[in-house]
């Protein structure tokens, strides 16, 4: 046997060692991609779900309590979420903004709520009887503004935050501070891990962004608890008590309800000639039953009669919507 190669087999080993390089380098190159070191995540997918699923209860709450309080519709809805650096959140915000910095009692650390000055401007003018417009050009909010702004606005927003956080952790969140400058702003590091929920803020002719930044480091004491499992687990059942008041505060409630004897059309000549004594024929027969209304929606049927010396009806039947069924 021969223990000298030929330079063919040199060749082939040569070959076969430059291959098994390369490949170990594409390995570490894949390996390199599947994680950065200078981004890491802290947030797992089932952690970012359990933040949408809150923050979406969060947004139909508000939106109807503030549509209520500004008499006029307002839409808060969920838009994305994401986790990035604080340095990286700071750097995208634009100057001024409305930033007001929260303390979410007992956890440590601060959240800062975003808005831009027109939506905060938007809503501060319908507050005090406005049609609801910014002021151009876009400035910060004066001291008499910011204490309107803080009670009405950002006051209904920690409390509705409480509550959308009450299946996971009783929290209390309350302003601490407001700023108008990004920059001035010091709850975490550049390098600290946080999750941004974007939502998009509609009110009549107004469009835009708010932003709710939490740092990983505030919600560390919790995450554990963020889980769909937990979270399905943690549902408490209704209140006998607050449920009691709701159904009563729902019985109290004023709905007009009128009875139409009838309808027809006329001419605008006909109608400036009616004098009195004159009849109208209705386009209904005097046995038919007449439409009983809630508001727009002919909810019964009856018949006419008097219960004294006062006009009244006898409901005969319940209208059945179409494609629904009517509970009685």
């Amino acid at each position: 046997m021969q223990d000298i190669l030929t330079q063919e087999e040199i060749d082939r080993l040569i070959m076969t060692t430059r291959q098994s390089s390369v490949e170990d380098e594409e390995e570490e190159e894949v390996v390199s991609d599947l994680y950065d070191f200078r981004k890491p995540n802290k947030f797992s997918k089932e952690h970012l779900r359990a933040l949408q699923r809150i923050h979406e209860q969060f947004c139909r709450t508000y939106s109807g309590l503030m549509s209520a309080k500004l008499r006029a519709r307002l839409d808060l809805k969920f838009h994305s979420i994401e986790q990035l650096s604080f340095g990286e959140f700071v750097r995208s915000l634009p100057n001024p903004s409305v930033l007001a910095v929260l303390a979410p009692t007992p956890l440590p650390g601060n959240v800062v709520v975003q808005l831009t000055p027109d939506s905060a401007f938007v809503l501060h003018d319908r507050l005090c009887g406005g049609p609801g417009q910014a002021v151009s050009p876009s400035r910060g909010l004066s001291d008499i503004e910011l204490a309107v702004f803080q009670r009405e606005i950002i006051g209904v927003f920690c409390q509705l935050l409480n509550d959308a956080w009450d299946e996971v952790e009783q929290l209390d969140f309350q302003l601490e501070s407001m700023e108008s400058n990004p920059q001035f702003l010091q709850i975490a590091t550049d390098r600290d891990v946080v999750v941004v929920i974007s939502f998009t803020f509609e009110f009549k002719e107004t469009e835009d962004m708010v932003n709710i930044c939490i740092p990983f480091r505030t919600l560390e004491p919790i995450i554990n608890k963020l889980t769909q499992h937990r979270l399905f687990d943690s549902l408490k059942k209704p209140d006998p008590v607050k449920a009691e008041v709701l159904r009563r505060k729902v019985r109290q409630t004023h709905l007009p309800l009128e009875v139409e004897l009838g309808a027809t059309t006329c001419s605008v000549k006909d109608l400036l000639e009616l004098k009195v004594g004159d009849i109208i024929q209705l386009e209904r027969n005097k046995n038919e039953n007449l439409d009983i209304k809630i508001g727009k929606l002919t909810k019964f049927k009856g018949t006419p009669g008097k219960l004294g010396n006062k006009l009244g009806v006898v409901i005969t039947s319940i209208c059945e919507p179409q494609g629904e069924r009517s509970d009685e």
